[in-house]
């Protein structure tokens, strides 16, 4: 659909039937496109998890990454970074978030992210770091305050909250207020947590990691704004980049270089 039809036509919408607009708001939220099956990296390996969950492994021992992209992403986007750490003696684990990929489901939500996490962390054992970007960032933020078993913590071109991300998605669909009212309701049934309680400034209470926030000037999909709020907020470093957008920065050298400065400082 045109871009400019969207806003008016979710208006009007909204103001007739606000119940159904928030139900597709809802559902354009939680129910993912674009699962279109690629070739896996050279020198990656294939791995599937005891309740179904997949993913790809670069590195075969030493210290472990557990990786999570974001919102309509693929494990298949930490090539880079696993490549170098394997180089390192570590082993990098990149999963594909439940509905993406390989890994099983229709529907996902950040806290359905952050269980994933965790899930596959109790089957591998304690983590050197856990590293995720965007959605992916945040949800591993979440799960290291729910008492995720890691070291490090990365958070790449990651919201500051979730609150902000159903904001701009109920301005783009130009949803009126009472559409917006309830479309946050439903994700919050959805999720089982209130959208407020995803907000840097209260699950930074729970963290105790050291964490590496790195964002682009020129992010286009979350400000760079909420990346100085989760640095701020985690009293972490923050990796400020420019020209880069939202999704070159995962692939950028000099980032991934870094990142490996900070997760792996003495083979670095």
């Amino acid at each position: 659909m045109n871009a400019k039809l969207i806003r008016p036509l979710g208006r009007l919408l909204g103001n007739l039937f606000p119940d159904l607009a928030a139900e597709m708001a809802r559902r354009l939220a939680t129910r993912p496109i674009g699962r279109r099956r690629r070739p896996d990296p050279e020198g990656a390996m294939p791995v599937t998890f005891r309740f179904g969950l997949a993913g790809l492994r670069w590195g075969h021992g030493g210290p472990t990454v557990l990786a999570l992209h974001g919102w309509e992403g693929r494990a298949a986007q930490f090539r880079g970074l696993g490549e170098r750490l394997a180089r390192r003696g570590y082993q990098l684990i990149a999963l594909d978030a439940p509905a993406h990929g390989r890994s099983p489901g229709a529907e996902a939500d950040p806290v359905v992210f952050a269980d994933a996490l965790q899930e596959v962390a109790a089957e591998v054992g304690p983590l050197h770091a856990v590293v995720g970007h965007s959605m992916g960032g945040a949800s591993a933020l979440y799960a290291l305050s729910r008492g995720l078993d890691s070291a490090r913590g990365v958070a790449i071109a990651a919201p500051a909250g979730l609150v902000g991300v159903l904001a701009r998605m109920s301005r783009a669909l130009g949803l009126p207020e009472e559409a917006r009212r309830r479309f946050f309701a439903k994700m919050h049934s959805r999720t089982g947590v209130a959208p407020e309680a995803l907000d840097i400034d209260l699950v930074a209470n729970g963290l105790a990691q050291r964490v590496l926030v790195v964002h682009d000037r020129d992010d286009r999909i979350i400000p760079f704004a909420d990346a100085e709020r989760i640095a701020r907020a985690t009293r972490g470093e923050l990796h400020a980049t420019r020209g880069l957008g939202h999704r070159d920065v995962l692939r950028d050298g000099d980032v991934l270089d870094h990142i490996v400065g900070f997760l792996a400082p003495r083979a670095a």
